[in-house]
């Protein structure tokens, strides 16, 4: 089913409503992105460090930046399905990815200064992130441009 967009005398611009099972689909499928990313991160860093000896914190920002591009990629292509401009997304990845690394880094912070576990704290922000960055990512990062000119 689609919902007219515009009411001009123009053809109408219409968005498809997306169906709940189908952001259950999306869900599962970021949280398994989330998962590789992950092992991927840790994976690189075991490697390089655990194996090869590299510099601790040279094999730490590898294992990250291999993740991060694994993350990206596999959230617009496989989760999203996006299409448009992948620099516009990837500029608002970036933007998310950096507040997300505030936003955490602080909450964690804050929650073991009020009492909690740092495992404890860390696991609940990530479970809060894990929902907000889906929904962002499906609103604002990976949308779906609806008109020729909003591809750009």
């Amino acid at each position: 089913m689609t919902l007219p967009v515009n009411s001009s005398a123009e053809a109408p611009i219409t968005r498809t409503r997306t169906r709940p099972w189908l952001i259950a689909f999306s869900l599962a499928r970021f949280v398994t992105t989330g998962g590789a990313s992950f092992a991927v991160d840790a994976g690189t860093l075991w490697v390089l460090h655990g194996l090869f000896d590299v510099w601790l914190p040279a094999a730490t920002l590898c294992g990250v930046v291999l993740s991060f591009v694994l993350n990206f990629v596999l959230n617009r292509q496989w989760v999203f399905a996006a299409n448009g401009s992948a620099v516009r997304q990837l500029r608002r990845y970036l933007v998310l990815a950096v507040t997300n690394w505030i936003i955490t880094v602080s909450s964690v912070t804050a929650l073991v200064g009020l009492g909690a576990h740092y495992l404890t704290a860390r696991i609940g922000v990530l479970a809060v992130m894990t929902v907000v960055n889906f929904t962002l990512y499906r609103v604002w990062v990976f949308v779906r441009p609806e008109t020729p000119a909003e591809v750009n």
